[in-house]
């Protein structure tokens, strides 16, 4: 395995809005303890506060826009600078982002008197403790870095944990940790980071990409199907939902090991899927690997918060690893 031990030195002309999605009080099987994981606090503060905080001390992060229920967000950010603007919530994921990312727009036209479709924006979960400045700007500068190569920029860079910078998360020494699957791929193995940088207006599939969001935690196979059949009704869909079925049961048969997995394993390549996603969302992805493995790892349920609270002090500051893995 070639490794990129690069913190990438590209960076983008200008600072990028971020975008954070805090917006889950409508749907209940999405909250933790009762209510919206944006709020649960670790150490007293809210998660969001946390993820705020943490973009506005990245120097690649400009103006951040927060999308969730107003008055609770008024509640945990009021007294930020004016570089925080709180949206009011309107839906599901994708509306609720739109609404962020039409807020960002419009004072963008405020200021040069025009809306460029290529001006790239960053975009993150609001349930992630173990977030860093140092993690946001090393995963922007190798976005950057990726889009220098493309022309024109990607619609989507979407950013992944690799197996060797969660392994430091596990459970070890009788204390408690986190291990969750990941995504097979036939050189390295990944789990689906909480962050993105992507052109919203360059992927002309949206439909799409909600259903995506909607069944991505795809451990359950009603969910595999799910996005599968919603994969069928599109162009390049018997490509896309072969794939979705394939990374499941690779996943299936990673648990036992043996000739199958290693079969199916090989023939997972992180390009093919960058290529069949490209087609169905209507716009070019790109996968991006951070060597910060906490960016992976959100408020997810129940357990996972008890033992991101538990272990939140030894966690936080976790260096990143040695170099990550060149996709292929």
């Amino acid at each position: 395995m070639e490794a990129n031990p690069t913190p990438h030195k590209a960076a983008y002309p200008e600072p990028l809005d971020a975008i954070v999605l805090a917006g889950t009080d409508s749907n209940p099987r999405r909250m933790i303890q009762g209510q919206n994981k944006a709020f649960l606090e670790i150490g007293g503060r809210p998660l969001v506060r946390e993820v705020v905080e943490a973009l506005l001390k990245a120097a690649s992060i400009g103006d951040v826009y927060v999308v969730g229920p107003r008055e609770r967000l008024d509640q945990a950010l009021g007294d930020f600078s004016e570089h925080v603007t709180r949206v009011q919530q309107r839906g599901k994921m994708l509306a609720n982002a739109w609404a962020a990312i039409h807020a960002s727009e419009a004072r963008e036209q405020e200021r040069t008197g025009a809306k460029d479709p290529h001006r790239p924006l960053l975009v993150i979960s609001s349930d992630i403790p173990l977030i860093t400045p140092e993690a946001v700007d090393d995963f922007v500068a190798r976005c950057a870095a990726e889009d220098a190569g493309f022309d024109g920029g990607y619609a989507m860079l979407c950013g992944v944990a690799d197996e060797s910078s969660l392994k430091d998360y596990y459970p070890a020494d009788g204390k408690p940790g986190i291990v969750r699957p990941y995504v097979n791929f036939r050189d390295s193995r990944q789990r689906l980071a909480n962050i993105y940088v992507g052109r919203p207006r360059l992927l002309t599939n949206q439909t799409l990409l909600q259903a995506g969001f909607d069944h991505r935690k795809m451990v359950k196979l009603k969910n595999v199907l799910a996005i599968a059949w919603t994969f069928l009704r599109q162009a390049g869909s018997w490509q896309a939902a072969w794939l979705s079925l394939r990374m499941q049961i690779t996943l299936m048969a990673s648990r036992r090991g043996g000739w199958l997995y290693r079969k199916l394993r090989e023939g997972n390549s992180a390009r093919r899927v960058e290529r069949v996603c490209s087609k169905v969302l209507g716009g070019p992805i790109r996968i991006v690997v951070t060597p910060y493995g906490g960016l992976s790892l959100d408020a997810d349920n129940e357990d996972d918060f008890r033992v991101l609270s538990e272990r939140y002090e030894d966690w936080i500051g976790m260096p990143p690893a040695d170099g990550v893995p060149e996709l292929r």
